[in-house]
């Protein structure tokens, strides 16, 4: 007496590139979205959208602290502060000396930022907007 086996046939697998075909347009949509987005997030964190990281010398902002500093256009209302200096590669302790801002005598506040990845951060002599 002998017994048969019958051994399912395998279905191909499907690549990633016939998955992606098998979407309707809107899911490729949703896919295609997700995928720049992942690849964006990474620079645009890493390039630090931060405002007074973007900030320039003549730049107006407006704001009190660290959280809420935010360039604005010097014709708006809300503009308290110009930037009259940037000076890179400094550290907190020299921020904290007080002097830093010393060239600029227009100096009514300054505002200090950590860099990134072992670098030395930068210090913004800020006076005021309107004068």
């Amino acid at each position: 007496m002998s017994q048969q086996y019958s051994v399912p046939a395998q279905q191909p697998k499907k690549t990633l590139g016939d998955r992606f075909r098998g979407l309707s347009t809107v899911g490729k949509f949703r896919v295609v979205v997700l995928i720049v987005a992942l690849l964006v997030a990474p620079f645009a964190i890493y390039a630090g959208l931060d405002e007074p990281n973007q900030a320039k010398v003549g730049d107006c902002m407006a704001g009190k602290g660290a959280d809420d500093l935010h360039t604005v256009k010097c014709t708006d209302t809300a503009a308290e502060w110009k930037v009259l200096g940037r000076l890179e590669g400094k550290t907190e302790a020299d921020h904290d000396r007080g002097d830093a801002c010393n060239a600029f005598p227009d100096t009514g506040a300054s505002f200090y930022q950590d860099g990134r990845r072992f670098r030395k951060g930068f210090i913004l002599c800020l006076g005021p907007a309107k004068g």
